[in-house]
């Protein structure tokens, strides 16, 4: 459904990804897993163009792009079909939840306010926030913006979510909440791809596993796999020094 090949990105000199991959099939839950600065959310951020590489191409359900040269059309069609599940919620501060969440509908879609209401009441009661309706953000716990960030990813019903790190600016005892919605997406049936830290989310839920470093990918296989019995030595090298802690 979704495939990068040769993604090359570069801040300030600096070679962020070097010629990555990725293949993402309908219903994938893809766990992306690897030490800060490998290039992780820079390849979401990527995908979704918030960050715009300088070589590599994408083929996404139909829409064939060179990342270097897309149009706005291109780009726009593509975000169509993209949710993105934000590390730190960038949930709007002076609207309340049902205004966060109906906003991309109501602005970017074009969705008549009455129709995006009802669309946004169903994504907010799949996340168990429908008694959250007229709260703000700061009346919010993490676990609860994090969920309805995940409801404006959701209403849009994308053909692919992107999540960035959502569970690690949360406080330990609030991330079991956030992992629960979206194993619930996932047995729905929702295509994921996530950054993440979470090894029991990725051992119970992913059917993929990717090991970046350097910013390139090293290894790619089944959970199981990379954990029990890696090919590459700095897959388990990576993946030991967590799972002892």
């Amino acid at each position: 459904m979704l495939k990068v090949t040769g993604l090359h990105k570069t801040f300030d000199g600096t070679e962020i990804l070097k010629g990555v991959d990725l293949e993402v099939d309908k219903g994938d839950i893809i766990v992306i897993l690897g030490p800060s600065g490998s290039g992780k959310t820079t390849l979401l951020r990527c995908i979704d163009f918030l960050e715009w590489a300088e070589k590599g191409h994408l083929s996404f359900d139909g829409i064939e792009l060179e990342f270097s040269s897309a149009t706005r059309s291109q780009v726009s069609s593509v975000r169509k079909k993209i949710g993105f599940v934000f590390q730190n919620y960038n949930l709007f501060a002076n609207k309340t939840v049902l205004q966060n969440v109906t906003e991309g509908l109501i602005i970017g879609r074009k969705v008549p306010e009455e129709q995006a209401v009802e669309m946004a009441l169903k994504a907010l009661d799949r996340v168990g926030l429908s008694d959250r309706l007229e709260y703000y953000p700061s009346q919010l716990s993490g676990g609860q913006q994090q969920r309805v960030g995940i409801a404006r990813a959701v209403v849009m019903n994308p053909d692919v979510i992107l999540f960035d790190e959502p569970t690690s600016a949360l406080d330990p005892e609030l991330v079991g909440e956030v992992l629960d919605v979206m194993k619930n997406l996932a047995r729905d049936g929702a295509t994921m791809v996530v950054v993440t830290h979470e090894l029991n989310f990725a051992r119970q839920v992913a059917n993929k596993a990717v090991f970046m470093e350097d910013g390139i990918v090293v290894e790619t296989g089944t959970p199981e796999k990379l954990f029990t019995d890696a090919n590459n030595p700095r897959t388990r090298q990576f993946l030991t020094g967590i799972l002892s802690h």
